[in-house]
């Protein structure tokens, strides 16, 4: 991030207050009337900003992160954010993008600070008191690994995501630097709650907040309360506590009334088909369309994008879509596109794309990711990361993919589809094979013998086991991973929580 956003994050996130998220816009061959909307999700790609399937023209659009004007240079893939403008052409959504303007595009942080806690079993970090939680869906910049890997306690990171209950699930983070007590900026926004006027202090999107030194010219006009949404900026102790030295009001993300509205998130505050919510929007869903799903399974937790008319602070659905997660990650070359089906073939396995299916390039080193790739800049031999999930007729979709540089190392990770003790496994439909110098590792990555690790992997039809399996190319097969480490020093396999 430039120095002017970091000088910028806050955390206003259109998230805090309705759940945003990425998804698709439409259904094949729709043609949406050009009027006012708001779509709120995440960002996958660029030339021209795109959401949910929505490729927006921004040349007029005014930007903003974290409330101060700025360009869409200080845009990421993987960021959520609020598109003002209208949707007008959508000629076949499940195979091209549709097309709209943007009059506004809105970006905010959910928090930033420091990580005081890491649980790498739930493959969460607490930042000031609040659970963020990462898995393969997250894109992770500013270390050397694109996942929780590559974060430590002490780190100063800034999170983009979705609200889920007592949670911030990340689509987006960014490690700024080491964290230094009482001196490193830090910012949280969000609603206020559980204000002590005597004490000084309160919390914000949970997270506690002492103002007692801020000044009264620095805080809102007639003082803090209950339910204003608000920036604070201060430091923080090793405790997560936030000291302000200053608390502004904030302007909230509304949207206009009758407006084409479009919103993803995670489902909360279930109580039946016409009343939950998605972050902060109450939704009925009761007249709606359901796709890749029905009514039935609508719940709490569970990822939705939704589509209608707002009135009355009530988004009434039209069409209420059910998202994959991402559940699998293959890193390998490319060995052949199928252009016509927008699809790729690595270590055998055909992976399809969607206008949904983020693009980033890291092949330029430890700086921001060229925001320009695409499908089409794919070539083959490339090593590519992709992170995918499997849709209803179990074929494998792209959510991500990036381009790496140049390495042998092949991995696959997801439930496992067969074993064989102790010398192979399926993953995916790739084999992976072992030996008596593999590494073996538990859900702790404690290292353990090749029968305790066989005999701890669960295969169909009990609930499977996901394994991360690392090693080079089989020298007999272009479609196996070597992990016997008898050709190279890598070979790995280790269950995941």
């Amino acid at each position: 991030m430039s120095q002017l956003a970091r000088g910028l994050c806050g955390v206003l996130l259109c998230v805090a207050l309705f759940g945003c998220g990425g998804g698709s816009s439409s259904s094949s061959n729709e043609v949406l009337p050009a009027a006012q909307s708001v779509t709120i999700g995440t960002i996958t790609g660029f030339g021209s900003v795109i959401v949910k399937g929505i490729r927006f023209d921004d040349r007029n659009a005014v930007v903003t992160v974290n409330d101060q004007i700025t360009t869409t240079t200080q845009l990421r893939v993987g960021m959520v954010v609020a598109v003002e403008g209208s949707v007008n052409a959508c000629p076949n959504a499940a195979t091209a993008l549709c097309e709209g303007i943007a009059t506004r595009i809105r970006f905010n942080n959910n928090l930033e600070g420091p990580i005081t806690q890491i649980n790498r079993l739930t493959n969460t970090v607490q930042v000031m008191g609040r659970d963020v939680f990462i898995d393969d869906g997250t894109v992770v910049e500013g270390t050397g690994a694109g996942d929780l890997s590559g974060l430590n306690i002490g780190d100063v990171i800034t999170v983009s995501g979705f609200n889920e209950q007592n949670r911030v699930r990340a689509t987006w983070l960014e490690r700024l630097g080491t964290f230094v007590t009482d001196a490193t900026p830090v910012i949280a926004q969000g609603v206020v709650a559980n204000v002590n006027q005597l004490a000084g202090t309160c919390t914000v999107d949970g997270i506690p907040v002492n103002y007692q030194r801020v000044t009264a010219g620095n805080l809102p006009t007639g003082g803090l309360s209950n339910g204003q949404s608000v920036i604070v900026r201060g430091t923080a102790a090793g405790n997560g506590l936030v000291t302000a030295n200053q608390i502004q009001l904030r302007e909230r993300i509304s949207y206009p009334d009758a407006g084409l509205v479009q919103v993803e998130g995670y489902v909360s505050n279930f109580v039946s088909v016409s009343n939950f919510t998605v972050g902060a929007q109450v939704v009925d869903a009761s007249n709606a369309v359901f796709l890749n799903g029905s009514a039935t399974d609508l719940k709490n937790g569970v990822k939705v994008e939704v589509e209608g008319a707002l009135a009355a602070s009530v988004l009434t659905a039209r069409r209420v879509t059910f998202r994959g997660e991402t559940m699998a990650q293959v890193v390998a070359p490319l060995q052949s596109k199928e252009t016509s089906t927008s699809s790729v073939v690595v270590l055998g396995q055909r992976i399809s794309t969607t206008p949904l299916t983020e693009f980033i390039d890291r092949t330029t080193g430890p700086g921001r990711p060229v925001r320009s790739l695409s499908y089409a800049d794919l070539a083959v031999s490339d090593r590519i990361d992709i992170r995918a999930y499997k849709d209803a007729s179990g074929k494998l979709v792209a959510t991500r993919i990036e381009r790496t540089a140049p390495d042998p190392l092949l991995i696959a990770k997801a439930a496992v589809d067969t074993k064989t003790p102790v010398t192979s496994l399926t993953i995916l439909g790739i084999d992976v094979t072992t030996g008596p110098n593999t590494r073996y590792r538990d859900a702790l990555q404690t290292l353990i013998s090749a029968l305790e690790f066989y005999s701890l992997v669960q295969v169909p039809p009990a609930l499977p086991s996901i394994v991360r399996a690392q090693g080079i190319a089989s020298p007999s097969s272009l479609t196996t991973i070597d992990a016997t480490r008898s050709g190279s020093t890598h070979g790995e396999v280790a269950l995941t929580p």
